[in-house]
């Protein structure tokens, strides 16, 4: 069953978004404050949001069994971002700088990772093999990828630059997606 356009405004992108800013605010992360990325990675990144919003528009989502399969990977998704944001909330016991509990005791950049998840879960909910915009889709969730690791790289840096030792030690101990490598 083919799905009506104001489904494909509400679940995909635009959905993930809204759902992952709701659990910033419901949990209350305050230490989620920095300098955060420089003006040219944020205006790289909006500019590929936008594309993948017009991108996954034209995607024929149907009511199927892959898109239950990404709907799990969305949810799983926003399990990693809320993990995260409980992580950042304020924690009077720990009065470190870098945040090495919770969700970071196994990810350096959880947040991340969960995005590109949630991503994937858009990417299969609209399955669709033999579709030439389905394979540009691929292609978008792989660039997405390059380029998320790209700001993972220089935000690392500017970490480094703002906690000095401790977070060098805490990127010895911890992977920066997930695993031992």
């Amino acid at each position: 069953m083919e799905t009506a356009w104001y489904f494909k405004l509400l679940v995909p992108n635009i959905g993930l978004m809204i759902v992952s800013f709701l659990l910033f605010l419901i949990i209350k992360a305050k230490r989620m404050t920095g300098p955060g990325p420089g003006k040219r990675m944020q205006l790289v990144s909006t500019g590929y949001t936008v594309i993948g919003f017009i991108l996954t528009w034209f995607i024929s989502y149907s009511i199927d069994t892959a898109f239950w399969i990404g709907l799990t990977i969305i949810i799983f998704g926003e399990i990693i971002f809320a993990s995260g944001y409980m992580a950042m909330r304020e924690h009077p016991e720990k009065k470190q700088a870098v945040v090495d509990w919770g969700i970071y005791k196994v990810s350096r950049n959880s947040h991340v990772l969960a995005g590109q998840i949630g991503f994937l879960g858009v990417v299969i909910m609209g399955w669709r093999p033999g579709s030439v915009l389905y394979i540009v889709l691929w292609v978008y969730y792989i660039l997405s990828i390059v380029l998320m690791h790209s700001g993972v790289v220089s935000e690392e840096k500017s970490n480094i630059e703002r906690f000095g030792q401790e977070y060098v030690d805490y990127t010895k101990r911890v992977p920066r997606y997930f695993g031992k490598l």
